[in-house]
């Protein structure tokens, strides 16, 4: 797929997800986003997108309400005439503890880390084979998972069940939209961590991957380019990008 002139809609992300429209923006793409309760920044990423000589805009919408999912898909119709690739990057990422466990952590992780992803892929889907078929795709579909799904720690269990959950839905509605809508995903390691990460954390993390380094937002967003731009012939896979952390420390001290 040639991304000039199509539409991407990003759900969520602040930090990977605008270096990822400006990076799509250069390549021609035009952007939606999409947001829930704040939209500080995204306007000055939506200007630099414009700046690239591209369309930006962004729409409020709590995604996991389906109605909320099936109006996003249809603002960004409105908006743009086409929608050719969703992005879902929406998630929350909550510490609970085993021994503090409530129903309300399982049930917010499933909402915001499945739910929301679900309902907007399935309307974004819907949208997608109502287009044109080029090249003998319409659409591309691309979550975001984690890389602890295959290698839990403590701490986060409903939120790795929920990220699990994605990974399912990866390939099975890959299966659904074949041959013409592509599904993947990206189960990123750490990249970018919060300012508050305190250094003792940051080593830690560093000395548990094979790379020994902590990855960037462009290592990231160059799998995410590698699945919208490199090929056409990927579906229902999960592309781990995580310097090895899922291999873990080769020096054996970590």
């Amino acid at each position: 797929m040639r991304l000039a002139g199509k539409t991407v809609l990003i759900t969520g992300g602040r930090r990977i997800g605008a270096k990822l429209a400006l990076m799509l923006a250069a390549r021609g793409a035009n952007l939606a986003f999409s947001y829930h309760t704040s939209s500080d920044g995204m306007q000055s990423v939506i200007e630099e997108c414009r700046l690239a000589g591209v369309q930006a805009d962004s729409f409020r919408a709590d995604l996991r309400n389906p109605e909320e999912a099936d109006l996003l898909v249809q603002q960004t119709l409105a908006r743009f005439g086409s929608l050719n690739v969703l992005i879902n990057l929406t998630s929350i990422y909550s510490r609970t503890p085993f021994e503090t466990l409530q129903p309300k952590d399982y049930f917010d992780a499933i909402a915001s880390n499945l739910s929301a992803p679900y309902f907007t892929a399935i309307a974004a889907a819907r949208a997608m084979i109502q287009q044109p078929i080029e090249n003998g795709l319409q659409g591309k579909i691309i979550h975001f998972t984690d890389w602890a799904v295959d290698r839990p720690y403590r701490d986060f269990l409903p939120y790795l069940v929920a990220k699990g959950g994605l990974e399912t839905l990866t390939r099975t509605l890959a299966v659904e939209l074949a041959p013409t809508i592509t599904v993947n995903a990206i189960a990123p390691g750490t990249v970018e961590p919060p300012p508050t990460t305190s250094d003792k954390k940051l080593e830690q993390i560093r000395k548990s991957s094979a790379l020994n380094r902590i990855g960037s937002a462009d290592d990231v967003n160059q799998a995410v380019l590698y699945l919208l731009e490199g090929t056409d012939f990927v579906t229902g896979e999960v592309f781990r990008v995580d310097g090895g952390r899922f291999l873990g420390s080769t020096t054996g001290d970590a």
